[in-house]
């Protein structure tokens, strides 16, 4: 059964009027479009050219549920940095996934994440971390609480923007480097 039109007569009858002499397009296959080739990141050796990290299993923060809003900012970030950054004013410029990793992936990916991230000179990134499973604490999410804290290179953090997962994922500001301080 079809559904009746909304579309007034009178808008019919203009919408015809305005068609006449148009044709059909013969060719119906469509076109698709290809987006160029992202740029080749350039390769490099985590010991040599970016910090790496290590991210104990020590926690020292009360655990926290899936729906807390987290939050953090080393001395001398403003609250309107920190604010802004939770309203995800800011672009994000890459992004990790943790979804389906166990906590030793998802350490392991963190770290080389961030190292990354450094050494392409991002400032702001988005680590999606899941609320975890009902009437349980979320596991990633209280380990990136501790873990980020410990990333010297982590200026701060905190829960995202409805648009980009909610309490369900972090925005993290990360300290300029310089490329000499990288090889130190």
């Amino acid at each position: 059964m079809r559904k009746k039109s909304k579309i007034s007569p009178t808008d019919l009858a203009l919408f015809h009027e305005a068609m006449k002499g148009t044709k059909l397009l013969q060719n119906r296959t469509r076109v698709t479009y290809t987006p160029p080739l992202p740029k080749k990141r350039k390769q490099f050796e985590a010991t040599e050219t970016a910090p790496s990290f290590h991210l104990s299993d020590w926690e020292r923060f009360e655990p926290v549920d899936g729906e807390a809003f987290l939050s953090f900012a080393r001395n001398g970030i403003s609250n309107k940095i920190l604010r802004n950054l939770s309203k995800g004013q800011y672009n994000t410029e890459a992004t990790l996934d943790l979804h389906r990793m166990t906590v030793a992936q998802a350490r392991e990916a963190v770290a080389l994440f961030i190292t990354e991230s450094i050494a392409e000179k991002a400032r702001v990134v988005l680590i999606i971390h899941g609320k975890g499973r009902p009437n349980q604490p979320p596991i990633l999410k209280n380990k990136l609480n501790h873990w980020l804290r410990e990333i010297e290179y982590v200026l701060a953090f905190c829960s995202a923007s409805s648009t980009h997962g909610s309490r369900g994922a972090l925005y993290v500001l990360l300290k300029r480097v310089q490329e000499e301080n990288l090889l130190d």
